[in-house]
């Protein structure tokens, strides 16, 4: 059977190079039409009903993108192909492949071509397209229903009885599940900046939410549901401790692989009943808010921060002085504390060993992040606060942290020599300490007593981020810590973060985040 393709492109020579290469391949495919940007494109696909559409994502009018949505819009079994020199947008190829059969980048050969053809004709072979129409829309609607009715389990927009009933009544497979529960909150630490558009950030969540639930389910029966683009809750059920580990570092290495970007993953205690996950759900969010104590990047269970959080004492004298001989870099000092510790803890029981050993990481955990070299998770272990909620024995903790420490302290002192300029953290500081105020270029300027022009080329080459990209990133990092708090208005958040129109900062918030602060406020509270 013939299949008939359109192509579309906004240059005239790469739509005829196109038509060439296709007929001296020997595929069962005939090119029907070309079109030069997305109106001719929509307009030539009613006309044509083409079996295959290749399609470049940079056209005149709108994107090729939009294209996609419009045609998934009329039919949901057109073969989809992108080929496009826009490599920017190769980050999101996972996310862009969901949709689509194939994303290549120009300039593309007669070989790649060719199997990128391939695979949509057996795909259209493979499926009688009216009868498998009918099976995905069922399936998609069915999955949609399956992440609903989780959520209105974890969030409790319901009782429990009808989250259940909810659960059964979309055949998900976790109304029969089998306890220990565990819930993972899998956030991304930043969405890259060069998503400019809404689409692309829905786009690239998906993405997310696809590679999270099918690392997931690799090591664990897991069932997943996206709240937002930057966050995925992931269910898992008939899971141990090692179990819980094994998810989480494959869900975070899978992400870091495939899309380039680094999450921190909040870890709930195990649960025995279905029940319980929405205290479960509450404990893996809070485990995932400490990332701003913590670092970007980690997996934290949540029993490593309500261990801190219920001890009220403070920090002994000796303590304080080991933590200031660690960011010091003073290794000898670090080893002599430490072997005082070990005779000191060697009486107390386990639990009182890891309240304290808890505590001092958590600080120490602050502490690393001031020296952001890139190869400290190789230097050092990159999850303690994960290793130390499996230890059971004092000595053991005692053991595990005096080498984190001494290598952190060694590690630290090593790297000193790479340190950013105490200009550019004093910077730094100036900047969300004034996002009320002038938190400008040409304030932050004023501050340090440099020219403008100066500070926007330095604030880069120093810090890796371009000053306006990092003002945002801080605007809207503290505009969603305050959102969580309840008793604050909006119009106040807008104030806070430097916004003097509540309605533009709504708009900024939507277009950076993909919710309005009060879509955001009902998912999160």
């Amino acid at each position: 059977m013939m299949r008939r393709l359109l192509i579309v492109d906004d240059e005239h020579h790469i739509r005829e190079g196109l038509k060439h290469l296709i007929a001296q391949m020997e595929l069962p495919i005939q090119v029907v039409g070309a079109a030069e940007d997305g109106e001719t494109a929509i307009r030539l696909y009613k006309e044509l009903k083409p079996d295959i559409v290749l399609l470049d994502i940079n056209l005149p009018d709108f994107s090729g993108l939009d294209v996609a949505r419009r045609i998934r819009a009329i039919d949901e079994e057109t073969q989809l192909l992108f080929l496009t020199g826009y490599n920017s947008m190769a980050f999101i190829r996972e996310a862009i492949t969901l949709e689509t059969v194939d994303y290549m980048l120009k300039p593309i050969t007669k070989e790649e071509l060719a199997s990128g053809l391939h695979r949509a004709e057996e795909r259209l072979s493979r499926r009688g397209r009216l009868d498998e129409s009918s099976d995905a829309r069922r399936s998609r609607e069915r999955h949609r229903m399956q992440e609903y009715a989780l959520l209105d389990l974890l969030l409790q927009r319901r009782s429990w009885g009808d989250a259940i009933e909810a659960l059964r009544a979309a055949h998900s497979p976790l109304a029969e599940a089998r306890p220990p529960f565990a819930v993972l909150c899998c956030e991304m630490d930043v969405i890259p900046s060069r998503l400019s558009t809404i689409d692309d950030r829905q786009l690239y969540g998906v993405a997310f939410a696809k590679l999270s639930s099918e690392a997931a389910q690799h090591c664990s029966e897991a069932y997943g549901a996206a709240t937002s683009p930057d966050r995925m809750l992931i269910v898992l059920s008939a899971a141990g401790k090692e179990t819980v580990t094994e998810a989480a570092k494959s869900v975070r290495a899978a992400v870091q692989s495939y899309m380039d970007v680094s999450i921190t993953i909040g870890a709930s205690r195990l649960v025995q009943e279905l029940k319980l996950l929405p205290e479960a759900y509450r404990e893996a969010v809070h485990a995932a808010e400490h990332k701003g104590w913590v670092g970007d990047g980690q997996i934290i269970p949540y029993e490593s921060v309500q261990i801190a959080a219920t001890s009220n004492r403070t920090l002994l004298d000796k303590e304080l002085i080991l933590l200031s001989e660690i960011r010091a870099g003073n290794d000898g000092a670090v080893s002599s504390i430490l072997l005082e510790w070990t005779a000191q803890f060697a009486g107390l029981p386990s639990r009182q060993v890891k309240l304290m050993a808890t505590q001092l990481v958590l600080y120490v955990m602050r502490v690393v992040q001031d020296f952001p070299l890139p190869d400290r998770g190789a230097r050092f272990c990159r999850d303690p606060l994960l290793e130390m909620s499996r230890m059971a024995s004092g000595s053991e903790i005692v053991a595990f942290i005096s080498d984190y420490f001494e290598k952190v302290g060694q590690w630290i002192r090593e790297s000193r020599e790479f340190a950013v300029p105490k200009m550019f953290e004093d910077a730094r500081h100036w900047i969300r300490e004034h996002l009320h105020k002038d938190a400008s270029l040409n304030g932050l300027a004023d501050y340090l007593h440099l020219s403008p022009k100066y500070v926007s080329s330095r604030f880069k080459q120093v810090t890796g981020e371009c000053f306006a990209d990092f003002l945002t990133r801080v605007r809207f990092e503290r505009a969603r810590e305050l959102l969580l708090d309840p008793g604050q208005k909006v119009s106040a958040i807008a104030e806070a973060v430097g916004y003097s129109d509540t309605n533009y900062f709504s708009i900024a918030f939507k277009k950076n985040m993909g919710l309005t602060p009060s879509e955001f406020r009902k998912r999160y509270l």
